[in-house]
């Protein structure tokens, strides 16, 4: 179907399209004028989630911006704050309030709190403005101070709720914290019980800050003797074998001194005697003398290394019965350290236990106590930006906007029609519906005279007109 076709049916059908437009026109007229109008009043608030909490000193997380976002929306929108709005602004005090409530089909089914709350949700409308952290709630209603008052009884029984819940959070947390708490302390009474009958039952007490203890005191002095036992053992054995009896080697040795006297004047008279010898003679009274003396001085020194030879062997055995001594003596304290090693890591154990549910406890109590104030908190993170004010004219019906969508929409509308009411009805009924019908030229018309029209509907008479 070519423009030209168009034309000529949207010609042909005028009628339905200026009837579509008046009746448009008309409709958008009477809206006007007899609809009422209806006011919208936005309050808006501002949040913050990444504000600091006065009672956890954190900032929330900037990742949650949409959560709270969600959260607040739904809180707006929520059954709670409806009801908290119906009972600031006493709403169903009224008569006209109580008469729809007892005429509608909630009546006996709910309370008319509940009621009113469902019929007031059903004009509010929440949600953030583009790009901001900027709640926006708007209220409908026929009454513009109606709406700005109920507009910012919302915001205000939003921010009051948001606390609440805060607070009725922190309050359910602190009461879940007491019971645990209870058995905390009733641990750490059991804990420390455990330790001091321990510690009254083995006698033990923890080691001192430099790490010394009776058991390895009484161990490291054995070990010392013990070493130095051996060592003068090893000396004394040294001595008995090579039969050295120097003044160094044992200066206690009573008989020490006396060998050395008789050493120095055997070694005296040796050189007195060698020196004289060649010159008066083997047999000479003072030679046989001197030599004399040298023997009964070598039986002497002789006699004397004998005696300490045996208090050597003397000494060596006492050692060696010391020494047996000592090791005993080490066996047994290496026991009783191990022992009390064994203990002291026993009393470790308990004392670690003693601190780890202290410490179980004062954390479980630093976050009841956090739990405590955050249900005494008054902090929101919402701040109210501008109340809502009485809207001077209304949302709708606008004239501006009525007018021109009712002129748009009944030219649309009646332009539909009549391609619909053409394409429906493909009578010929004009010579110039044959051009557009068949591609056989036209050869003439048929007209009805005036006679014929009075003969009825069936019958019809014409003449043919040459074309």
């Amino acid at each position: 179907m070519s423009i030209s076709q168009v034309l000529y049916i949207l010609w042909r059908r005028f009628w339905i399209i200026a009837l579509t437009f008046g009746f448009a026109l008309g409709v958008a007229l009477a809206v006007l004028q007899y609809v009422p109008g209806r006011y919208d009043a936005v309050a808006t608030a501002s949040i913050d989630p990444a504000s600091i909490n006065p009672v956890t000193e954190s900032a929330g997380q900037a990742t949650t911006v949409g959560l709270v976002q969600g959260n607040l929306i739904e809180l707006v929108q929520s059954q709670r704050v409806a009801l908290d709005v119906v009972k600031r602004l006493n709403l169903t005090a009224g008569p006209s309030a109580q008469a729809e409530y007892r005429n509608s089909p909630s009546f006996g089914r709910e309370s008319i709190e509940s009621w009113m709350a469902a019929s007031i949700l059903r004009n509010v409308n929440a949600g953030f403005q583009g790009g901001t952290n900027v709640l926006a709630i708007k209220y409908k209603s026929g009454d513009p101070s109606q709406a700005a008052l109920v507009a910012n009884a919302f915001l205000a029984a939003t921010i009051d709720t948001s606390i609440a819940m805060k607070a009725a959070a922190g309050d359910q947390t602190a009461r879940w914290f007491e019971p645990q708490l209870d058995e905390l302390r009733k641990d750490l009474q059991a804990a420390r019980t455990a330790l001091q009958n321990y510690q009254s039952r083995t006698n033990v007490v923890a080691p001192t800050a430099t790490g010394a203890d009776a058991e390895g005191s009484a161990l490291a002095a054995v070990t010392q003797d013990l070493a130095a036992n051996r060592t003068l053992l090893t000396a004394l054995q040294s001595r008995l074998t090579s039969v050295a009896t120097d003044l160094a080697n044992d200066p206690s040795d009573p008989d020490v001194q006396i060998i050395n006297g008789l050493k120095e004047k055997i070694a005296n008279l040796q050189v007195e005697i060698e020196s004289v010898k060649n010159s008066i003679g083997t047999n000479n009274p003072k030679m046989v003398s001197a030599a004399a003396n040298l023997v009964q001085m070598r039986k002497q020194l002789s006699d004397l290394t004998d005696k300490t030879k045996e208090r050597l062997k003397e000494r060596i055995t006492t050692t060696q019965n010391q020494i047996a001594t000592l090791e005993a003596a080490q066996a047994q304290a290496q026991k009783a350290m191990i022992a009390a090693q064994a203990q002291r890591d026993r009393l470790g154990d308990l004392q670690r236990d003693v601190v780890f549910k202290m410490e179980e406890l004062n954390g479980r109590e630093r976050a009841a106590a956090q739990a405590r104030l955050q249900s005494k908190l008054t902090f929101a993170d919402i701040a109210v930006l501008d109340k809502a004010s009485a809207p001077i004219a209304p949302a709708f019906p606008k004239p501006f906007l009525v007018i021109p969508a009712a002129v748009a929409g009944g030219l649309v509308l009646g332009v539909l029609l009549a391609l619909i009411a053409e394409a429906t009805d493909r009578r010929v009924r004009f010579p110039a519906d044959l051009r557009y019908a068949t591609s056989a030229p036209v050869l003439g018309v048929i007209e009805a005279s005036k006679g014929a029209r009075g003969l009825g509907k069936g019958r019809r008479g014409g003449l043919l007109t040459a074309g």
